[in-house]
């Protein structure tokens, strides 16, 4: 039993030393990531959210140009919805607190909203409606 496990161990080693190899040669096609954030609302809450969304947070996303969330209105489970968001730079724009992208939504929103404090309202209003919420995320494999 031993011998078997030590010589599995040394096959799984040596197939995990030669992969890199190969995959030098090849190269890397580009993935596409996505951000997902799941949402469950307060009792009520979710037209006002959809309401916000159509006339603030939509139109500062095109404003910053960026690709607008895809959203899905969930039928089972604990999430109201679930929208999935494009990252165009992958999760390199994880690799600060204030990427290029969050910068120009945040700027846009401000104009959109009437300015920082009304931007700041909204964001406070928009968080008042939602009771749980998820993030994860993922990408694909070419």
């Amino acid at each position: 039993m031993l011998r078997k496990t030590a010589l599995a161990i040394s096959a799984t080693a040596f197939m995990l030393t030669a992969a890199p190899a190969f995959a030098q040669d090849e190269e890397e096609e580009a993935r596409t990531t996505y951000r997902i954030e799941f949402l469950k609302f307060k009792p009520g809450a979710a037209e006002r959210w959809n309401e916000m969304g159509e006339k603030y947070w939509g139109p500062a996303t095109d404003k910053a140009g960026m690709p607008q969330p895809t959203i899905h209105w969930m039928m089972a489970g604990p999430w109201d919805i679930m929208m999935v968001m494009e990252m165009p730079r992958g999760l390199e724009m994880l690799d600060s607190h204030n990427p290029p992208e969050r910068a120009a939504f945040r700027k846009a929103f401000a104009e959109i909203a009437g300015g920082e404090e009304a931007a700041k309202k909204l964001m406070d209003e928009d968080g008042g409606l939602i009771a749980n919420s998820m993030v994860t995320y993922s990408h694909t494999h070419p």
